[in-house]
This record gives structure tokens, C-alpha cells and sequence, in this order.
């Protein structure tokens, strides 16, 4: 279930088997703790990353949330209306960012 993740993250799992390890096993348990659907709980992850500008989670939750069955006008909604909150700047690289998932 790895291939589709970056080198990095492949280099710190064969590095540090058991910490990525839990650090999944964290993850999953926090979805699996709520009633949200992975669609939904994608595009929260999509903004959390706009607001920390991590591009790769940015990607790779836009990915994720394409998958879960979001459509490109909901994931851009999810970034855009983020403007007021954490400045239109930070969302207008996250729609750069975006838009190359989205191609």
C-alpha cells in the first residue's frame, strides 16, 4: 500500500518501521472515531494542510478526496473558502497546488 507514497515517507517507514506504523494506526482510529464519510473527512484534511501550506498534503488530500468521490468544483470550494480565515494568498498557492491534481 505503499506505492503510491512519496520517497520520502517510503524512506522513513523502512527507517522507522514501528513510529509510521503508529503514526497510521493513530490516523486510522481517529477516522474511524466519528461519523464523517472519507469524502468529508478528506477535504477537512485538505484544509488543515492549505492552513499549514504543506503542498504534498495538499495533493495528496485533494487525491484522496477525488477518490472518495469529490468532485474538482468541491475540493477548489473547500481551499476557496478558506480565504477569510487564513488570508488569500495561502489559498491562492493551495489552488496552484490544486490544479495540478486536478489536470
Amino acid at each position: 500500500m505503499s506505492e503510491g507514497k512519496p520517497k520520502h515517507y517510503r524512506k522513513l517507514q523502512e527507517m522507522y518501521p514501528d513510529l509510521i506504523g503508529a503514526a497510521e494506526t493513530l490516523g486510522k482510529t481517529a477516522q474511524e472515531a466519528g461519523p464523517l464519510g472519507e469524502k468529508e473527512m478528506q477535504l477537512v484534511q485538505l484544509g488543515a494542510s492549505v492552513a499549514l501550506r504543506s503542498e504534498g498534503a495538499v495533493r495528496s488530500h485533494a487525491r484522496r478526496a477525488l477518490q472518495a468521490g469529490a468532485t474538482a468544483a468541491e475540493v477548489r470550494h473547500a481551499v476557496i473558502i478558506l480565504t477569510s480565515t487564513i488570508g488569500f494568498p495561502t489559498v491562492a498557492a493551495a489552488l496552484d497546488w490544486l490544479e495540478k491534481v486536478l489536470e
